[in-house]
């Protein structure tokens, strides 16, 4: 980042790198804010473009600017719980140079895909989430969905 004041238009905590097939490395961590996903979710970002860890600031390719919180290693992401242990799985295991650091853990990708998701809908609704059952995400999907659409419109955006 430039010296002068920056501006981030993202929060990430708890944060950690991970460097992928590329070559490049990318921030994995929770979006408390985040103006494309609305926040409050698992992400990976775009290629690093600049991390600077003492002032805690990043910046990726897509230009982003995040603000960091509390750095993680990449063996502790099972330690921040199972939703982030899934989204690591599901987002960035499949490009991840070193994924062997974090133990697989989704059987079956597309009910733990929309498990993550019900847990970040549940997030902006303020209600608690579904048990990794199918059938019970599938019909907290249908419940909320439109309610967690909706709030999104509004500019609910953490």
């Amino acid at each position: 980042m430039s010296s002068g004041k920056s501006t981030t238009d993202a929060y990430m905590d708890p944060w950690c790198v991970v460097r992928m097939f590329t070559g490049d490395d990318i921030l994995c961590g929770f979006a408390i804010r985040h103006p494309r996903t609305g926040g409050l979710s698992w992400l990976r970002s775009t290629p690093i473009q600049h991390l600077d860890d003492v002032s805690r600031l990043a910046t990726t390719a897509s230009g982003r600017h995040y603000r960091l919180g509390r750095r993680i290693e990449l063996e502790d992401i099972p330690w921040e719980g199972e939703e982030a242990w899934l989204a690591f799985d599901l987002l960035v295991r499949p490009q991840a140079d070193h994924d062997e650091a974090v133990a697989m853990l989704s059987a079956h990708p597309e009910h733990d895909a929309q498990w993550v998701a019900a847990c970040k809908m549940a997030r902006h609704l303020r209600i608690d989430a579904p048990s990794r059952i199918p059938v019970l995400v599938q019909r907290f999907i249908q419940r909320y969905l439109s309610s967690y659409f909706e709030l999104r419109a509004l500019g609910n955006r953490n």
